[in-house]
């Protein structure tokens, strides 16, 4: 070996070792806060704030959604929001005699979903990293452990989520490993099907000029929508608008619901709004009305320079990768309505795809290791729940309330559209030097994948 390489050698290795550390600390963070909810939960019998306020009720999304895949009137009667696709998979992993009384009964009879809702968070986790270490095989161990044992993800495994289902697709259409147009179109319309405010995360490709990518998912989504649609028998567009202004209606008084764990504090205004919750009683009005006024100050600058940074990106096709352009597009879809507060795991992916390289990318990382710890402090509680834990099978006395990370979090997601929508900026800026901005709708070439 030349004695000159080994200083370069050395070198490279304290750069590797410097972004290193700082990530592994974070990670292991993330991993002491998955062992105190297991001390938690052996302790007290269930899970703790921040997971589901009803113990009893683990899986719920799941069956809840399974039950009614075994029954008629999903769309009339339970008025569901949920694409046919969902009912349609749910059909095929359930045993449907276990749904003769109550989704509750199913918990204790229905192996083959609890086996369905175990097979999604593995797939999650193994196609997290086959795309995390194609990216940058020295971090994605590390980040596929945090996402594995990190809140979100956990979170929506405890819900029972078809979010896991979803997330597969997502990893696989929008990850750097798949790289078959019709693979990825496919994978594009499970996603959408299974979550349409996931329309969203494919604007990249539009901003990148891929058409062919995009028409092949366009395809894609309404051929899978309208098989599933003829084998559910219901679910039609109609329905479907009219179940979601009545949801938006339903939903919009529920004052647990809409800030526990919520991507935006436009659920709280607007039970606040609404009168569900006496905000007044624990704050002075000028003080509520300081608070709104920055809160949705911040909220509309960091959702104008994501729109600032995409407009940017599309005049400077080939400066932006796919992943930050679908992270960009979604967290101002997120942080404007709230769908679930599972649905931050997406976002942790995308983010994860960004290299442990400069201030902005760096500074999001952080925020999103953080924001996946399983822990959460309260500052004022709601009634006990006294209850039997579906998960331990005990009698609980189990307390919740509003807590600090309902408001840490949608902060920290601001603060993440904000970092990467400025760190954009700059990339497209920097390729005006090198580029000429490029305003036609015709391809640009081959571009970055």
């Amino acid at each position: 070996m030349p004695e000159g390489a080994l200083p370069t050698r050395r070198q490279n290795l304290q750069l590797a070792l410097r972004a290193t550390l700082p990530e592994l600390a974070l990670l292991l963070l993330v991993l002491a806060s998955f062992v105190s909810l297991v001390r938690t939960f052996f302790l007290t019998g269930y899970l703790p704030q921040p997971f589901i306020w009803d113990p009893q009720d683990t899986f719920m999304d799941w069956f809840n959604t399974a039950y009614w895949a075994n029954h008629w009137g999903a769309y009339s009667v339970w008025r569901s929001i949920y694409p046919p696709l969902s009912f349609i998979v749910l059909r095929l992993f359930s045993i449907s005699s276990c749904y003769v009384t109550s989704p509750f009964a199913a918990r204790d009879c229905d192996w083959l979903s609890i086996t369905a809702i175990l097979a999604s968070y593995v797939a999650a986790i193994g196609v997290s990293y086959l795309a995390l270490r194609r990216n940058d095989p020295r971090t994605a161990l590390m980040r596929t452990l945090a996402l594995a044992f990190g809140y979100r993800t956990l979170y929506a495994l405890e819900r029972g989520q078809l979010l896991l289902m979803c997330y597969v697709a997502m990893v696989i259409a929008l990850g750097f490993f798949a790289t078959s147009r019709p693979v990825r179109a496919i994978a594009a319309g499970l996603m959408i099907n299974f979550k349409p405010y996931m329309l969203v995360a494919t604007v990249g490709w539009a901003i990148r000029r891929e058409w062919r990518q995009l028409e092949l998912a366009a395809f894609a989504t309404v051929l899978i929508y309208l098989a599933t649609w003829g084998l559910m028998g219901g679910g039609s567009v109609t329905e479907l608008l009219d179940n979601t202004f009545n949801w938006i209606s339903f939903t919009g008084g529920d004052v647990v619901g809409e800030i526990y764990y919520s991507t935006s504090f436009n659920g709280l205004f607007g039970v606040i709004d609404r009168g569900a919750f006496p905000v007044l009683r624990y704050f002075r009005s000028d003080t509520y009305e300081t608070f709104r006024f920055v809160l949705t100050s911040a909220m509309a600058a960091a959702q104008l320079t994501g729109i600032a940074a995409l407009f940017l990106a599309w005049m400077q096709p080939r400066a932006v990768a796919l992943p930050r352009l679908a992270c960009i597009a979604l967290l101002i879809s997120l942080t404007t309505r709230s769908p679930g507060g599972y649905t931050e795991m997406f976002i942790m992916f995308l983010v994860f795809m960004e290299p442990w390289r400069g201030f902005a990318r760096i500074a999001s990382i952080t925020i999103i290791y953080l924001n996946a710890l399983n822990v959460d402090w309260q500052l004022s509680t709601l009634p006990v729940v006294h209850t039997t834990a579906w998960l331990s099978g005990k009698a609980v006395s189990a307390q919740f309330g509003i807590a600090v990370g309902q408001f840490t979090h949608p902060i920290g997601l601001l603060l993440v559209l904000m970092l990467l929508s400025l760190e954009t900026i700059r990339e497209a800026t920097l390729a005006y030097r090198q580029n000429r901005p490029q305003l036609a709708f015709g391809a640009p070439g081959e571009a970055l994948a």
